[in-house]
C-alpha cells in the first residue's frame, strides 16, 4: 500500500496526537479539535482491530492498514492510562503528589506504621498535658528555697518539738505573708517533715512528717489574732504549703463569708 494512503495519513496523525497526549510534555488539553481528533482516530482503530484484541494504547503492533507502528514516545503505560470518562490521563497537582508520596513512605513498612502511630500518640499527649496545665488550678504563689542551715530561731522550735533533725537536711524557703516554711528530715525514724514558723512568736503550726515518696505539706488556719499572715482572710480559711523539693507551693483557700 501506498505509504502516502489516507490510512497511512492516518496513522501518522494518530501517533502524532498520542504523542501530544500521553507523552513527557503533554499539551493535547489545551487544544479542544485535537482532543476531537484523537477520540475520533481512537475510535476508528478501535473498530478496525480484530475482535477480541484487547491491544493497550500505543502498543507496538503494527495496524492492520499499514500504518507505520507507533514509536516508543506514544507507549503508555497502565499507570498513564486515561479514564473511561475523558479519555485524557488525569493530571495531578505537585502537592497532591507529595502528599501521597510522604504518606506512602511513613507507612512503607510495619515498623515505620507503628512508628507513626506511637509519634501521634505521644503528640496527642503532650497537647494533653499542656492544655490540662492552662486550664488547670495554679498556686497563688511559688516560694524558692533560700537558706540551708537552721539559725536559732529554727534549732529552738526544733528543740520545742523534740525533733532530732539531720542538720544537713535543714531547708529554709522564701517567706509568705509573714511566716517561713522549713524542712527536715528525722534522722531516728528516716522521715520527711515540714513546718511553718512565725519568726516573731518563735511559734510553730502545720507541722507534718511522712515517709519518703509521700506528698508532703503543711496546711495553717488564720485564726490567731495578731498574725500577719491572716490579713484579707476570713475566720476558716486555710493556707496550704505544698513542698516540692527545690521549692514551695502556696495555695490559698478562702472560707465562705456565709459560713
Amino acid at each position: 500500500m501506498d505509504a502516502s494512503s489516507p490510512s497511512s495519513d492516518a496513522g501518522r496523525e494518530l501517533d502524532e496526537l498520542r504523542r501530544r497526549a500521553y507523552g513527557p510534555h503533554p499539551d493535547i488539553q489545551v487544544d479542544p479539535a485535537a482532543l476531537a481528533r484523537l477520540r475520533e482516530l481512537e475510535a476508528a482503530r478501535t473498530a478496525s482491530s480484530p475482535s477480541g484484541d484487547q491491544r493497550e494504547i500505543g502498543e507496538s503492533a503494527a495496524p492492520a492498514d499499514g500504518a507505520p507502528v507507533a514509536d516508543s514516545a506514544s507507549t503508555v503505560s497502565k499507570a498513564d492510562r486515561p479514564d473511561s470518562a475523558s479519555g485524557i490521563a488525569p493530571v495531578e497537582a505537585p502537592g497532591e503528589r507529595s502528599q501521597r508520596s510522604l504518606w506512602r513512605r511513613l507507612t512503607a513498612t510495619r515498623a515505620r506504621r507503628l512508628s507513626f502511630v506511637a509519634s501521634a500518640l505521644v503528640a496527642v499527649l503532650a497537647l494533653a498535658y499542656t492544655v490540662a496545665g492552662l486550664v488547670g488550678p495554679h498556686p497563688d504563689a511559688t516560694l524558692d528555697q533560700i537558706a540551708d542551715e537552721p539559725d536559732a530561731v529554727v534549732l529552738s522550735v526544733l528543740e520545742f518539738l523534740g525533733a532530732e533533725a539531720a542538720s544537713s537536711s535543714v531547708r529554709g524557703y522564701e517567706p509568705y505573708r509573714g511566716v517561713e516554711p522549713w524542712f527536715f528530715v528525722l534522722e531516728w525514724r528516716d522521715l520527711q517533715c515540714f513546718m511553718i514558723i512565725e519568726r516573731s512568736s518563735r511559734t510553730v503550726d502545720g507541722a507534718n512528717c511522712v515517709p519518703p515518696g509521700v506528698d508532703l505539706f503543711a496546711d495553717i488556719g488564720p485564726d490567731v489574732v495578731g498574725y500577719d499572715y491572716r490579713e484579707g482572710l476570713p475566720d476558716g480559711s486555710i493556707i496550704r504549703f505544698h513542698h516540692r523539693g527545690g521549692s514551695v507551693d502556696v495555695s490559698l483557700y478562702p472560707a465562705s463569708e456565709a459560713e
